[in-house]
């Protein structure tokens, strides 16, 4: 069929062809010199191929997460034998008694005897008519053997009970974005709990009441031996991938993280409505803490707004377009802060770092130091800051007192009056 096509009238076609090939490749064939049909046939291939590999300006780098089918790598938790909360016996998890835990050890014979026992710093318990028995580091059915081998050495069969009913030898700290809920007297969310038996990850965040609605399960922080690590429970959830989900054991610290936490400290300085010290959510960027602080004002460079960042090599400094920003044209300016970042809307031109940090110093003085105040005023009796020069002036300083330090200081002219009028 495409050869029965090419044998038909080529002349409309052989000119149409001649024109893409030479407005494509900037060849200088004109109309009278004939193409072949199998070089028209190349020539359109090796255009296409051009056309998709130089179609477009290239596309800005993104920060997507990762694939969801991406297996997490797997996190190798030292662990301490001592702070383990159980042993198996036979299959089953057996809570491992610790200094602290409250024991109730009951004698079963002509007459019951009971008693409540705290098990001391030195791991050993007293009971009836023995000392020092050791009951740390065994569990409850370890712990009736030895009292009843002992007991024996006085009573004929003797008959022994251990039970654990106060857990405190290992303890689990639970901070972030948890739920609190009031039940019974018993009170959920962040603090610190017991470890009873064999405890996961998920098992202690739900045994807390669970998480609030911000909570960020994919990178759950676990605090241990002085190390931090980061857990995908979202994943755990997803796909039950038990990686992501290990045991705790006693001194075990938890964060959940979430939205709504403030834990990022940025300042933001210049022409904007409300300048401070702001503290921001995990994931704040750009763009929120512009809006926290009441946005720019009429005077500021919009296209020009900076964020100084402190880095191992020294200061950087990064540029921003705020109108490119807020009507959504370009939001690959809208980076996620630091702490400590400091955002700067200058009123006039910047250049390199070295000004910028030159013309935040005086900000950050008065801001952050209320004692430079003595350093910045002037001799006509006003505390002034150099905002720059406004856009369109020729080196023209604009100064503006700040309110309730001073009188304004007189201009030249109200100066001679004010002398000829003492003169006289």
């Amino acid at each position: 069929m495409g050869s029965r096509d090419l044998q038909g009238d080529p002349a409309p076609r052989q000119a149409a062809s001649r024109h893409v090939v030479a407005w494509r490749l900037g060849c200088r064939r004109t109309a009278e010199q004939p193409v072949a049909p199998r070089a028209r046939c190349a020539i359109a291939v090796v255009c296409l191929g051009w056309l998709v590999a130089c179609g477009g300006p290239p596309r800005p780098p993104t920060s997507a997460a990762p694939v969801a089918t991406e297996r997490p790598a797997v996190v190798n938790l030292p662990s301490n034998p001592g702070a383990r909360a159980y042993l198996d016996a036979g299959g089953v998890p057996a809570y491992v008694i610790g200094v602290g835990d409250v024991l109730t050890l009951t004698l079963r014979d002509v007459t019951q005897q009971q008693e409540k026992v705290t098990v001391r710093p030195d791991g050993n318990v007293s009971f009836s008519l023995v000392e020092n028995v050791r009951a740390a580091g065994t569990t409850a059915a370890q712990l009736d053997e030895s009292l009843t081998r002992e007991l024996s050495r006085y009573l004929r069969n003797p008959k022994v009970d251990v039970e654990v009913t106060e857990y405190r030898s290992k303890m689990v700290s639970l901070l972030g974005a948890l739920q609190t809920v009031i039940t019974a007297g018993t009170k959920t969310g962040q603090g610190r709990y017991p470890l009873r038996t064999r405890t996961t990850l998920l098992e202690m965040i739900l045994e807390a009441g669970g998480t609030t609605v911000d909570a960020q399960l994919d990178r759950v922080q676990l605090l241990r031996g002085g190390h931090s690590f980061v857990f995908d429970l979202q994943r755990t959830l997803a796909t039950g991938d038990q990686s992501q989900n290990p045991e705790l054991e006693g001194g075990d610290i938890i964060i959940v993280p979430g939205a709504a936490q403030l834990t990022k400290k940025v300042v933001v300085l210049g022409e904007v409505r409300n300048p401070d010290v702001y503290l921001l959510a995990e994931d704040a960027t750009l763009l929120e803490a512009l809006g926290r602080a009441g946005g720019l004002r009429e005077s500021a460079l919009r296209d020009d707004v900076r964020l100084l960042r402190a880095t191992d090599q020294g200061p950087t400094m990064f540029r921003a377009d705020y109108e490119k920003l807020t009507r959504g044209v370009d939001l690959a300016d809208n980076v996620p802060l630091r702490s400590n970042d400091i955002v700067f809307v200058p009123r006039s031109l910047i250049g390199d770092v070295n000004d910028a940090l030159s013309k935040v110093q005086p900000l950050l003085n008065v801001l952050l130091l209320p004692a430079a105040f003595r350093d910045l005023y002037t001799t006509g009796g006003g505390l002034r800051l150099d905002t720059g020069s406004a856009p369109g002036s020729a080196g023209t300083v604009y100064t503006r007192n700040l309110g309730g330090t001073a009188k304004p200081v007189a201009s030249p002219a109200d100066t001679s009056a004010t002398g000829t009028g003492s003169g006289r």
